[in-house]
């Protein structure tokens, strides 16, 4: 049986490597891996927690016509975002604002396998986020997410294949 440990990385193929490198070190402050950025060869490592974000320069690499949206039930199927997990989600916004990020959606919660009209209130049976997507320079979509995991819950425990 296979046995992961964690997500390792995602990849993202860039087009315009620096402005895409100043975008993710600049605005989103992800810090450069120490033994991940060879601007050269078109790559570059960011550490987001303990996981990796990779930029590949591929400057021809084709464009789908179809911009992804902060709602995936109207996008194709496929790798769709992802997001980076905040403390506060209105500082975050409010950061993200200086920088005149493009937003793709308003505001947004999700638990339950579906959209939720508004933050739950009192307890809540599952995981529920709060969260808003925007647009990297390429038209990549990305989320900025406050999560809120039920009362108890322990991560690690599952992560370890102890549950």
């Amino acid at each position: 049986m296979l046995k992961p440990l964690r997500l390792d990385n995602m990849d993202i193929v860039v087009k315009d490597f620096p402005a895409m490198v100043a975008f993710y070190r600049n605005v989103l402050g992800l810090p450069l891996h120490p033994h991940g950025y060879e601007p050269e060869k078109g790559w570059a490592m960011f550490m987001c927690g303990d996981t990796d974000l990779v930029l590949l320069s591929v400057p021809d690499a084709p464009r789908d016509t179809h911009q992804r949206t902060g709602n995936y039930v109207q996008d194709p199927a496929g790798v769709h975002s992802f997001a980076i997990q905040v403390e506060d989600l209105d500082e975050a916004i409010a950061e993200l604002d200086k920088h005149n990020v493009n937003w793709a959606d308003k505001m947004m919660h999700y638990g339950a396998g579906g959209f939720l009209e508004a933050a739950p209130e009192g307890d809540f049976p599952g995981m529920w986020y709060r969260f808003r997507s925007f647009y990297d320079p390429e038209g990549n979509v990305t989320h900025l997410c406050e999560v809120h995991p039920p009362k108890g819950f322990d991560r690690s425990k599952y992560s370890k294949g102890q549950a």
